[in-house]
Order: C-alpha cells, then sequence, then structure tokens
C-alpha cells in the first residue's frame, strides 16, 4: 500500500460545495462520507463528499451556529441561535428532525457530543452550559458557574469531564456526574470591550492536542480598534496537566486583522486555525505559522476528514471547500 504523505504546505483546492446561503460551521461525519455546514437560513446542508449530491436539512427557525455528529456517524446535532437542539438521521436525510429540544433561552452557541455518544452538551446565551441524554433527548445536568455568554465547550478526551469558555476568557474544567468545577484557566487576555459598552473577543474556539497534553482556547488579542477590526488571531494553551500557560501561537509572517474562530490539531501534531480569508499552520508549540494558505472569502470554521488528508472549511460566500494536504 502506498504512503500517504500530509504536508500542508501541497495543500490545494481539492473540491467546492456550493450553497446559496452564508455558512457558520461544519463538520465531517466520523465514517466520511458525509460533511454538513449550517447556514445563516436556518438549513443544515448536507453533502457527500465524492459526488457532492446535497440534501437541505431545514427545521430551525434562526441561523444555525453549531453542528456535531455522533461517534458512529448515523445521527447529527444542531444548534441554533432559535436556542433549539435538533437531531437528525443522517443516512437517510429526512426532514423533519428525529427530535427538537428547545434547549436554551436565546442563542445556541455550541454543541459536543461525547466520545461514547452517550450525551450532548450544549451552551447558550442564557449562560448555562447542559448535558442532554442522547437516547431521549431529557436533560440529565446543567451548570451554571459562568457569569457571562459561554461561547464553547468540548468533552475532555477520556474523562467523563468537559471544558466550556466564555466571553470574558475564562474556560472552567468541570466533572459531569456532579458539576463541580475542578479548576479554572484564565484566557483572559483574549477579552476586550468595543468602546466602554459591548464586550468583545473572549474564548471562541477550544480543543485538545491529539496526546491531551494541552487545551487550546482560539480567539483574538491585541484589540486597538475592535469597531474597525483591529485584532490579531491567537491561540492560547495550557498544560493539561500543570494548567501552566504555554507560548501564544499567531500568524507574524502577515499582519492579519483577523479572528480565529476555530483551532483543530491534526493527528500527527500540527495545529490548525482559521483566520478570516487564511487557513494558518503551526509545528507543535512553535509561535508561528509554518504554512499560511490563502482563500476566496472569510472562514468561519474548520474540520478534518478523518483520514487525516483533506480539510473542509465554511465560508461566508456560502461555499464550503475542501482542501488536499497530500502529496
Amino acid at each position: 500500500m502506498r504512503t500517504v504523505t500530509v504536508d500542508p504546505r501541497l495543500a490545494k483546492l481539492r473540491r467546492d460545495y456550493p450553497y446559496t446561503a452564508r455558512l457558520l460551521c461544519c463538520r465531517a461525519d466520523p465514517t466520511g462520507h458525509y460533511v454538513v455546514a449550517g447556514a445563516t437560513d436556518g438549513t443544515v446542508q448536507r453533502w457527500e463528499v465524492l459526488t457532492g449530491e446535497r440534501v437541505s436539512l431545514a427545521g430551525h427557525e434562526n441561523w444555525v451556529r453549531s453542528v456535531a455528529f455522533s461517534p458512529d456517524g448515523r445521527l447529527l446535532y444542531s444548534g441554533g441561535y432559535d436556542g433549539r437542539l435538533l437531531c437528525w438521521d443522517v443516512l437517510s436525510g429526512s426532514v423533519p428532525p428525529v427530535r427538537s429540544v428547545q434547549a436554551h433561552r436565546g442563542w445556541l452557541r455550541c454543541l459536543a457530543v461525547s466520545a461514547d455518544g452517550a450525551w450532548v452538551a450544549s451552551c447558550g446565551n442564557d449562560s448555562l452550559v447542559k448535558i442532554w441524554s442522547a437516547a431521549d433527548g431529557s436533560l440529565v445536568r446543567e451548570f451554571s458557574g459562568h457569569v457571562d455568554l459561554p461561547y464553547c465547550l468540548q468533552f475532555v478526551p477520556g474523562a467523563g469531564e468537559l471544558v466550556s469558555g466564555d466571553i470574558r476568557g475564562n474556560v472552567l474544567h468541570w466533572r459531569m456526574v456532579d458539576g463541580e468545577v475542578l479548576r479554572k484557566f484564565d484566557a483572559g487576555a483574549m477579552f476586550s470591550h468595543v468602546g466602554d459598552i459591548a464586550p468583545f473577543g473572549g474564548a471562541i474556539g477550544l480543543s485538545f492536542s491529539p496526546d491531551v497534553g494541552r487545551v487550546t482556547v482560539s480567539g483574538l488579542h491585541k484589540v486597538s480598534n475592535a469597531p474597525a477590526g483591529n485584532r490579531r488571531g491567537v491561540a492560547m494553551s495550557f498544560d493539561w496537566v500543570t494548567g501552566e500557560k504555554l507560548p501564544l501561537q499567531e500568524c507574524r509572517q502577515k499582519d492579519l486583522d483577523a479572528t480565529m474562530w476555530r483551532a483543530v490539531y491534526h493527528p500527527s501534531g500540527f495545529m490548525i486555525g482559521v483566520l478570516e480569508k487564511e487557513i494558518g499552520f503551526w509545528q507543535p508549540g512553535a509561535e508561528d505559522v509554518f504554512h499560511l494558505l490563502t482563500t476566496p472569502d472569510h472562514i468561519f470554521d474548520c474540520d478534518l476528514h478523518p483520514a487525516g488528508t483533506d480539510l473542509f472549511t465554511a465560508h461566508f460566500d456560502g461555499h464550503l471547500r475542501c482542501w488536499q494536504m497530500r502529496g
């Protein structure tokens, strides 16, 4: 069998999956057959990766901001600014959804599914983190430790624990069985204000390195003029065992007014971060990119194909793009 070499410096556009509304989030299913994106028209779009055949899943009444798959790829969860958590049968592509839950008062901002598929976590504008049963959609637990809007959350790999981050840069480490906050990480340098009133920035995304040695918070810092968009995208990581704050990772090769909407880790260890129209690639722990890839339009999310050879990006121009990273 021929060995496939993954090298982001060889990255090129492999396929374009177009849609008519702006795309805010995307995920590849664990089997590699489908890729989905949430749109500003309240739909979730599902494409077959190989053929590009598209199915529209309509059920939300506002923008779809987060999507997540069950580990076997059979179920898809979507969360919208209507505060609802919907569950879809991926294989049939059936409409309406299998289940609909009014999960939060105000916007639902992020979803995550546990590694065993038993739990779905969500956070929203009511400042709550909630755990739902994947089996029947019932509320299992509700955590109320954030004093301001939680933006993101992630299950801790290999543990019955969860991390969540809010607009002020507070990252809380929860024990799921009783909701106790085990510790806090301070990413407050990623928070600022628009003028003296509106909060800006915070912990926008969360991810773990492949060895679970670090937890990474993506977002922005160095805000000089928030209304004009003058800020720099950044990833702030913490040693997962000691809690030590590690060197910041950003793009220093090019002066970018950007937010790092998401950072993901490739199984081989390098980190990928989306910065407006750019995709940045960092070696483990490196403070600057080793490669920067320019795309046609602003990116709001990204995800890796399970094979690790392709990267999907969701764009504000309504296109989902697939970037091949193999030689």
